[in-house]
């Protein structure tokens, strides 16, 4: 379970970092792109949730030894 935790939090920062360029990239015309826009907060929300879980995943597993 605890390599179950690190993969999460891992994968949630990348994609909450992917999201926030991705918004970065629809909101930066003079014509937002909607797509981009929305599909950014998702995944920066997303991103955020999922790493939050992990790291509270990895908090509440006993260390192995």
């Amino acid at each position: 379970m605890a390599e179950v935790s690190r993969i999460l939090t891992a994968l949630g920062l990348v994609v909450a970092s992917v999201g926030f360029t991705v918004y970065g990239i629809g909101s930066a015309f003079v014509d937002p792109g909607g797509f981009q826009v929305t599909l950014g907060l998702v995944m920066m929300i997303a991103g955020v949730i999922g790493a939050a879980v992990g790291i509270v995943m990895s908090k509440r597993i006993p260390e192995e030894e």
